[in-house]
């Protein structure tokens, strides 16, 4: 399967390292602290006191946060305004709620525009670039970190240059431009060990690590994931554990064909994510997993991974586990002749894949499908994707001949541009010629002209001397 790499800085889910009763002291004080303040203080705890809510009730927390946008657009304070929008982000960003925090990043962006640089700029630049990510909006995503790498480079701001750089080696590799994916790791890797961020550098080693089982460099790939595992674990980062181990999961089941290794190595990752409560590596994990118990032939197993990584990917509205898990499970149950059941996945695979502008999984299951309209007799459903198969087929035909022409068309134009530059390098060498003669004929006039005058001077000179000898 298609393999996702570590967002560096990426967004990491709340997990409330408090018991109900510390979060509980927590609130009574922000409540006490808040009814003594007014103007921009109040509005900075009544944020404070929303974040502090997301652990209790969200629904408080969201309406605390709408309070304080309101008490901020009263105090006409517009950075407030923003930053206030940019906190409420935060909260449904935290709540996967991708729609919602989307609305209230890009409103404070809104409400930056032209304020120029500054802190929370680069933050909210950041913030909906990760969303765009996590929505699958590649583009737009790109777009947006572009914009903040430009607006930290202006604040001069290293550490967040690098963050931004390895979110778009991120994009690159999944745009399938993974030699441009590696320089960005690099420039984001040689940054991070100027800073003297150890942890950093080994989470960028981790994502190299992805491009090369991506060329079949198994071994450096091994390689770069044992040097990075030790950092993780002298620093207890299990999230960056949880990608690791899966890459090795991932290097043992493509590359050394250890699929013992393989499970492993995925077994360790799965624990290391339910730890940190990282859903995005649970569900790559888990299909990862259903893949290698598919080789083994557990297809019970496998197919129980591939429905639970399903239902979570509902949950947080994970297109990329939804689009592998419907494919997969499609073209099982495909191979084992339930051509009803085959039918449904494939067909839901198709139809997000469409409307996501993913022709990489359209393309791989309409055949599938295709075979399963056959197989059930629904001939008019067969017909129209062949139809558009075929269509699609036709389309890059078109679209390669007129590539072809485009290219004639440059190519003729390039003919012609060197044969108007011979031709004019003929006319420049005749002028050439030209000037070279005229040249040639005034310096030989020039000593005419010379040689006449000396003459005249000759010839006055003896008629002068011839005078006076006849006076004398």
């Amino acid at each position: 399967m298609r393999r996702l790499l570590v967002i560096l800085v990426f967004i990491v889910l709340s997990v409330s390292t408090y018991s109900q009763q510390v979060e509980t002291q927590k609130i009574d004080s922000l409540q006490e602290v808040m009814a003594k303040q007014e103007g921009v203080e109040k509005v900075e705890t009544m944020m404070e006191y929303s974040r502090a809510l997301a652990e209790v009730s969200f629904d408080e927390c969201i309406q605390w946060g709408e309070k304080a946008i309101v008490e901020a657009t009263q105090l006409q304070n517009d950075e407030l305004v923003a930053k206030a929008f940019w906190k409420i982000g935060l909260r449904y960003l935290n709540h996967y709620e991708l729609d919602l925090a989307y609305d209230n990043f890009s409103q404070a962006l809104e409400i930056l525009d032209g304020e120029g640089v500054s802190d929370l700029l680069m933050d909210v630049l950041n913030y909906k670039g990760r969303v765009e990510l996590l929505m699958g909006e590649m583009d737009a995503a790109q777009s947006t970190f572009h914009e903040a790498l430009k607006v930290s480079e202006e604040f001069g701001d290293e550490a967040n240059c690098a963050d931004v750089i390895n979110n778009l080696a991120y994009i690159f590799f999944n745009q399938d431009e993974s030699d441009k994916s590696l320089d960005y790791f690099k420039d984001a890797r040689r940054r991070y060990m100027q800073l003297g961020d150890t942890l950093s550098t080994a989470q960028c080693d981790n994502n190299i690590s992805n491009i090369y089982v991506q060329w079949q460099q198994y071994d450096q790939a091994c390689a770069i994931l044992q040097q990075a595992i030790p950092v993780f674990v002298l620093y207890g980062d299990e999230a960056s554990l949880a990608h690791a181990y899966q890459n090795l999961g991932t290097v043992y089941a493509s590359g050394h064909v250890d699929l013992d290794s393989s499970i492993f190595y995925l077994h360790k990752s799965i624990v290391c994510a339910e730890n940190v409560g990282d859903q995005l590596t649970l569900i790559e994990d888990e299909l990862e997993l259903a893949g290698v118990l598919k080789l083994l032939n557990k297809d019970g197993e496998a197919v129980n991974l591939y429905q639970s990584a399903l239902h979570s990917s509902e949950i947080i509205g994970y297109t990329n586990g939804l689009l592998e898990a419907y494919k997969n499970l499609g073209i099982f149950y495909n191979e084992k002749g339930d051509f009803t059941t085959s039918a449904v996945y494939l067909r839901r695979c198709m139809d997000l894949a469409s409307e996501k502008g993913n022709q990489l999984y359209v393309n791989t299951v309409r055949p599938y499908l295709i075979a399963d309209y056959a197989r059930l007799g629904q001939l008019m459903e067969m017909k129209k994707e062949l139809g558009l198969m075929i269509d699609n087929y036709e389309g890059i035909i078109n679209e390669n001949n007129a590539l072809d022409e485009e290219l004639t068309k440059l190519r003729e134009h390039t003919e012609g541009l060197l044969k108007q530059y011979d031709s004019q390098n003929e006319q420049m060498e005749t002028l050439q010629s030209q000037r070279d003669h005229y040249r040639l004929a005034f310096y030989g006039l020039l000593v005419i002209v010379f040689f006449a005058l000396a003459t005249l001077i000759g010839y006055i000179i003896v008629l002068k001397k011839r005078d006076k000898i006849q006076n004398d």
